[in-house]
Protein backbone atom coordinates (compact mmCIF):
# COMPACT_ATOMS: atom_id res chain seq x y z
CA UNK A 1 0.00 0.00 0.00
CA UNK A 2 1.13 3.50 -0.77
CA UNK A 3 0.83 6.00 2.00
CA UNK A 4 1.31 8.98 -0.28
CA UNK A 5 1.22 9.95 -3.91
CA UNK A 6 3.86 11.52 -6.07
CA UNK A 7 3.37 14.43 -8.38
CA UNK A 8 5.44 13.69 -11.45
CA UNK A 9 4.38 16.71 -13.47
CA UNK A 10 7.16 18.54 -15.26
CA UNK A 11 8.27 21.83 -13.82
CA UNK A 12 8.93 24.61 -16.31
CA UNK A 13 11.57 27.13 -15.37
CA UNK A 14 11.91 30.08 -17.71
CA UNK A 15 15.30 30.51 -19.38
CA UNK A 16 15.54 34.05 -17.92
CA UNK A 17 15.69 32.53 -14.42
CA UNK A 18 18.11 29.75 -15.36
CA UNK A 19 20.44 32.04 -17.32
CA UNK A 20 19.82 35.19 -15.32
CA UNK A 21 23.30 36.64 -15.85
CA UNK A 22 22.99 36.40 -19.64
CA UNK A 23 19.46 37.81 -19.54
CA UNK A 24 20.49 40.83 -17.47
CA UNK A 25 23.55 41.36 -19.68
CA UNK A 26 21.33 41.43 -22.79
CA UNK A 27 19.08 44.04 -21.18
CA UNK A 28 22.09 46.14 -20.12
CA UNK A 29 23.40 46.12 -23.69
CA UNK A 30 20.06 47.30 -25.06
CA UNK A 31 19.63 49.91 -22.31
CA UNK A 32 22.82 51.63 -23.54
CA UNK A 33 21.25 52.02 -27.00
CA UNK A 34 18.05 53.70 -25.80
CA UNK A 35 17.53 57.46 -26.23
CA UNK A 36 19.60 59.67 -23.92
CA UNK A 37 16.44 60.70 -22.05
CA UNK A 38 16.30 57.18 -20.57
CA UNK A 39 18.20 57.28 -17.27
CA UNK A 40 17.91 53.61 -16.28
CA UNK A 41 16.20 50.30 -16.99
CA UNK A 42 15.76 48.01 -14.00
CA UNK A 43 14.49 44.49 -14.73
CA UNK A 44 13.03 42.39 -11.93
CA UNK A 45 12.21 38.72 -12.48
CA UNK A 46 9.16 37.28 -10.78
CA UNK A 47 5.67 36.01 -11.41
CA UNK A 48 2.65 37.90 -12.63
CA UNK A 49 -0.83 37.85 -11.06
CA UNK A 50 -1.57 34.48 -12.73
CA UNK A 51 1.68 32.89 -11.55
CA UNK A 52 3.32 33.07 -14.98
CA UNK A 53 7.06 33.87 -15.19
CA UNK A 54 7.47 37.59 -15.79
CA UNK A 55 9.99 40.38 -16.06
CA UNK A 56 9.06 43.80 -14.75
CA UNK A 57 10.96 46.64 -16.38
CA UNK A 58 11.15 49.87 -14.45
CA UNK A 59 12.20 52.54 -16.92
CA UNK A 60 13.27 55.92 -15.54
CA UNK A 61 13.49 58.84 -17.92
CA UNK A 62 14.58 62.43 -17.44
CA UNK A 63 12.09 64.97 -16.16
CA UNK A 64 10.64 66.87 -19.10
CA UNK A 65 12.19 64.35 -21.52
CA UNK A 66 9.25 64.83 -23.83
CA UNK A 67 6.25 67.15 -23.89
CA UNK A 68 3.28 65.59 -22.09
CA UNK A 69 1.39 64.97 -25.35
CA UNK A 70 4.36 62.93 -26.67
CA UNK A 71 4.86 60.69 -23.59
CA UNK A 72 2.61 57.86 -24.76
CA UNK A 73 4.45 57.53 -28.07
CA UNK A 74 7.81 57.82 -26.30
CA UNK A 75 7.03 55.05 -23.77
CA UNK A 76 5.56 52.84 -26.52
CA UNK A 77 8.76 53.24 -28.54
CA UNK A 78 10.92 52.33 -25.53
CA UNK A 79 8.87 49.26 -24.61
CA UNK A 80 8.69 48.18 -28.27
CA UNK A 81 12.48 48.49 -28.65
CA UNK A 82 13.11 46.43 -25.51
CA UNK A 83 10.60 43.73 -26.49
CA UNK A 84 11.87 43.50 -30.07
CA UNK A 85 15.53 43.28 -29.09
CA UNK A 86 15.32 41.19 -25.90
CA UNK A 87 12.37 39.02 -26.99
CA UNK A 88 11.53 38.24 -23.35
CA UNK A 89 8.71 35.80 -24.06
CA UNK A 90 10.02 34.13 -27.21
CA UNK A 91 13.69 33.80 -26.19
CA UNK A 92 13.59 33.90 -22.39
CA UNK A 93 10.15 32.56 -21.40
CA UNK A 94 8.99 35.57 -19.38
CA UNK A 95 6.10 37.97 -19.98
CA UNK A 96 7.24 41.62 -20.10
CA UNK A 97 5.60 44.33 -18.00
CA UNK A 98 6.64 47.99 -17.99
CA UNK A 99 6.52 50.77 -15.43
CA UNK A 100 7.68 54.22 -16.55
CA UNK A 101 8.73 56.88 -14.06
CA UNK A 102 10.26 60.30 -14.35
CA UNK A 103 13.54 60.91 -12.57
CA UNK A 104 11.84 62.99 -9.87
CA UNK A 105 9.17 60.30 -9.31
CA UNK A 106 11.86 57.63 -9.03
CA UNK A 107 13.82 59.76 -6.55
CA UNK A 108 10.86 59.64 -4.17
CA UNK A 109 10.74 55.83 -4.24
CA UNK A 110 13.13 53.26 -2.76
CA UNK A 111 15.06 51.81 -5.72
CA UNK A 112 16.81 48.50 -6.39
CA UNK A 113 20.12 48.67 -8.25
CA UNK A 114 19.50 49.94 -11.77
CA UNK A 115 21.26 49.08 -15.00
CA UNK A 116 22.61 52.34 -16.41
CA UNK A 117 21.20 53.22 -19.79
Amino acid sequence: MRSGSRDNREVYIARAFVQQRQFLHKIAQIARDLPPQVISVTPTLGSDWAGEPAVYFQVVFADNAKPRQDLLAFTKDISHTIVQRVRPLEEWGVLPYFNFLTQSEAARMPQPDALPA
